[in-house]
């Protein structure tokens, strides 16, 4: 994809964007990454900016407040048959072609995808896409999402491992799909006392840190019996392990595992974390233990806090901290020996955590800043849309 001109920039100033979310209520990677480019379209360009959903108040709407945005809701119900949907999305076109109006529309999450994909056209905006933001969760290949993900001007992900799935299940081509590196902002360096306290981490201590909601999807189980490992060794004995994200469905089965394991002094549930920049600056290194998933935002964040970051060799990790560095700083999925075999080495070296965390937040800068997001998202806009 060609580079944007700034005069293609400038005539998106006055644009009229929306977001659409689904839900306010839950802050994850999805709804962070459009936060930060509508900001980005309304700060650097001019664009006028809105964001909807199907309802539900939390840290998404918090957050968009604090924009100066005053979030959009629109009740969907669409498990009361298939008259009522029909009659929903009638509703739902009229609410975009006559209050809303917007130029563009970008959905986050494949159910919201597809909504929009049966109403965008009625609505006179002028481009949409089909926005992949994980490893395929809930997309089943239907004769509906054929037909949508087909139609749509463009299909976006951002991850190797989204895009490879949608080849897989829709037969797409690969030059169909443009990969978005999420757009990471740079922290400033913030005091790091506050975390250290409350858990009671010494500065002769080393804390170790994964952002992740308790999930299936995630691999905690890994993590927990390759840092029972790493505590059995003389460097070990001065860790602790941080596990902060949502309180999920394997919350308990984490906790019995860790108490088997004799961690329950070493390791820390957190449950979601509003604000995870002072955790990562409280942060010695970081970890990310997941079987599949796309490029996680996480791990992006703690490569922007100047973080060594080691975890599962899987393409979302590997697209993060780049083929370089994989080898050194990822194992293979479920491999806990070879996970505490890295873990142990950077808790060993203090110039290998420096040198890799300056290298990773170097990689942020050039490959996945707000900015360069987007540009890339205008680009794509002034390519495909329809006139």
């Amino acid at each position: 994809m060609n580079k944007i001109s700034q005069a293609s920039i400038d005539r998106f100033a006055g644009g009229r964007f929306l977001f659409v979310l689904g839900q306010y209520a839950k802050l994850g990677g999805a709804e962070r990454q459009a936060i930060i480019l509508a900001d980005q379209l309304r700060r650097r360009v001019g664009c006028h900016v809105e964001f909807l959903a199907w309802g539900g108040e939390g840290r998404v709407s918090s957050e968009i407040r604090e924009l100066g945005i005053e979030p959009r809701v629109f009740p969907l119900n669409w498990n009361n048959g298939r008259i009522s949907q029909l009659i929903t999305l009638r509703r739902l076109q009229r609410y975009l072609r006559y209050e809303l109006r917007p130029d563009y529309i970008l959905p986050y999450i494949g159910f919201n995808c597809k909504i929009v994909g049966m109403v965008w056209r009625r609505s006179k905006a002028s481009f949409t896409w089909w926005n992949q933001r994980d490893e395929g969760r809930d997309i089943y290949g239907s004769k509906l999402e054929h037909k949508i993900i087909h139609s749509v001007p463009k299909v976006v992900s951002n991850s190797y491992e989204g895009r490879d799935f949608l080849v897989r299940k829709f037969g797409l081509p690969e030059n169909r799909i443009e990969v978005l590196n999420n757009g990471i902002v740079i922290p400033q360096r913030s005091d790091n006392s506050h975390w250290r306290e409350t858990l009671s981490i010494h500065s002769d201590q080393l804390l170790i840190t994964m952002v992740a909601n308790l999930t299936q999807f995630k691999d905690h189980t890994t993590l927990l019996k390759a840092f029972a490992e790493l505590r059995k060794t003389d460097v070990g004995k001065h860790c602790h392990l941080a596990l902060a994200g949502r309180l999920a469905e394997s919350t308990d089965l984490l906790k019995v595992l860790a108490f088997d394991l004799g961690l329950c002094g070493s390791v820390h549930f957190l449950g979601a974390v509003a604000k995870p920049a002072s955790l990562w600056s409280a942060t010695d290194f970081a970890v990310h233990s997941s079987e599949t998933e796309g490029c996680p935002n996480a791990a992006l964040e703690a490569m922007s806090h100047g973080l060594a970051v080691c975890g599962t060799n899987i393409s979302g990790m590997r697209q993060a901290v780049g083929d370089t560095e994989a080898g050194d700083v990822l194992a293979s999925p479920r491999d806990g020996d070879g996970l505490f075999r890295i873990m142990h080495r950077l808790a060993s070296s203090s110039n290998e955590r420096l040198q890799r965390g300056e290298s990773n937040r170097r990689r942020i800068v050039q490959h996945f800043s707000p900015e360069g997001l987007a540009e890339r998202v205008l680009q794509l806009i002034n390519e495909h849309q329809v006139i």
